[in-house]
């Protein structure tokens, strides 16, 4: 049997901190602004947004997204006939999705996930050229609306006297200091509405291009051993030298601005623009750091990826655990931490979630999410067998066969009768 590949399970298991990371300040700070004016206050929670800021941001979706892509090449397997399981799976994901932001996290990605992922059913049987083109022409054209949308509010600003304002506290931020859980859930659906439109702005467009990236690599068995180095070694330091001084601008302007007296929501947009479109240059490096960690190095890494196998559930479980400490139902620490605290507890609520996946394969093959996904959209045995029987040449060929006797024998039992009937035979 062949052997699993372990990077795309590493790299999945190590995207979850990452993701965590950047949700928790928006679960624990403000459901809608994150760490923003007060909570970047002081040299403590300065560092800790400086660090969300410039090392994850924008960085770690697209590394989900990248494998999102080349998963997918796991369900297809150039098989048109699998079109339909992926079709259902991402159906699937949207109701997951849609339960997921209504009770528990609004910053949800599975929706948008499920959503794209009907997109990708066209791209699957491409060349590698198409991939590569629409790539580029969408990561391309997201990225100058981004920019034009921040380089826009910044002469807006400072040139046409256009005061740009922080939005106001959300509902929701009250409801999670003093509310109860049914109250959440309007406010919750109210701030999903809102976010959405701006997540797939900002985001949409660059997560797309990287499923179309995630199938390319696939086909070219990107992440699998043995990797060649010289490539890899390349793939970092581009995305080190090129992205790094990027991020590390960006995230200073934006803490300055935050910890001035008057912070410009201008310089804020223009600055978060700025790091979203560099984002893809610090993310292959993320991946290749890690490609070679799983080369060279495997026992430093392979760790993380039970929790990547399970990725699903682990999201989710995510939301969960932070739900139960910020909310009023459960601890009520919404506000309560500080930046530093928070980005600690992300690391802790991390590293507990990587433990319990390794404890749960131990026993199951699969996560609880994971296996519910995969009899929701599975073929059935029938299907199975028939296209197994079907994709057999010495079955084709009997099959050809037995046809072309039943015409002969239906042929010689009929036409005696119909000669008598009709008084001739036929041709």
């Amino acid at each position: 049997m062949k052997q699993r590949d372990i990077a795309p399970d590493v790299l999945r298991g190590f995207a979850l901190l990452g993701i965590l990371v950047v949700n928790i300040q928006f679960m624990a700070l403000s459901s809608d602004q994150g760490a923003r004016g007060e909570w970047t206050q002081g040299f403590a929670n300065g560092s800790a947004t400086f660090a969300i800021a410039a090392i994850f941001a924008g960085k770690f979706y697209l590394i989900f997204s990248f494998l999102f892509g080349y998963s997918s090449n796991y369900i297809i397997r150039d098989e048109r006939s699998n079109r339909a399981r992926w079709i259902k799976r991402c159906f699937l994901l949207m109701i997951l999705g849609a339960l997921h932001f209504t009770f528990l996290w609004h910053g949800d990605i599975i929706f948008v996930y499920g959503l794209f992922g009907l997109l990708l059913t066209f791209f699957f049987f491409r060349s590698d050229k198409t991939l590569k083109i629409w790539s580029y022409v969408v990561f391309s054209i997201s990225a100058f609306l981004i920019m034009i949308v921040g380089l826009s509010a910044y002469l807006a600003e400072n040139y046409l006297e256009q005061d740009f304002q922080a939005a106001s506290e959300s509902n929701l931020d009250e409801i999670l200091r003093n509310g109860s859980y049914l109250e959440s859930v309007p406010a919750r659906l109210e701030l999903w509405i809102y976010g959405i439109s701006t997540g797939i702005f900002l985001q949409g467009g660059l997560a797309f291009a990287a499923f179309l990236l995630g199938i390319r690599m696939a086909r070219s068995r990107f992440l699998s051993s043995p990797i060649d180095e010289n490539q890899n070694s390349s793939t970092i330091k581009k995305g080190l030298i090129l992205g790094a001084p990027i991020q590390i601008a960006s995230a200073i302007v934006l803490l300055r601005n935050e910890q001035s007296v008057d912070p410009s929501e201008s310089i804020y947009l223009l600055a978060l623009s700025a790091s979203f479109v560099a984002a893809p240059l610090l993310s292959m490096s993320y991946i290749g750091l890690i490609r070679r960690l799983v080369e060279d190095k495997p026992h430093l890494v392979s760790w993380m990826k039970s929790a990547g196998k399970m990725s699903l559930t682990v999201y989710i479980s995510q939301s969960i655990i932070t739900s139960l400490i910020f909310s009023p139902w459960g601890i009520g620490l919404f506000q309560e931490l500080q930046t530093w605290q928070v980005l600690i507890l992300a690391f802790g609520i991390w590293g507990l979630l990587v433990y319990l996946a390794i404890k749960w394969l131990e026993r199951f093959k699969q996560g609880p999410l994971e296996q519910l996904v995969n009899v929701l959209t599975k073929k059935s045995r029938f299907q199975i067998c028939r296209l197994n029987l079907q994709n057999d040449s010495t079955f084709r060929h009997l099959l050809f066969q037995l046809k072309q006797r039943s015409k002969l024998f239906f042929r010689l039992l009929l036409e005696p009768l119909l000669s008598f009937s009709c008084g001739e035979f036929l041709d």
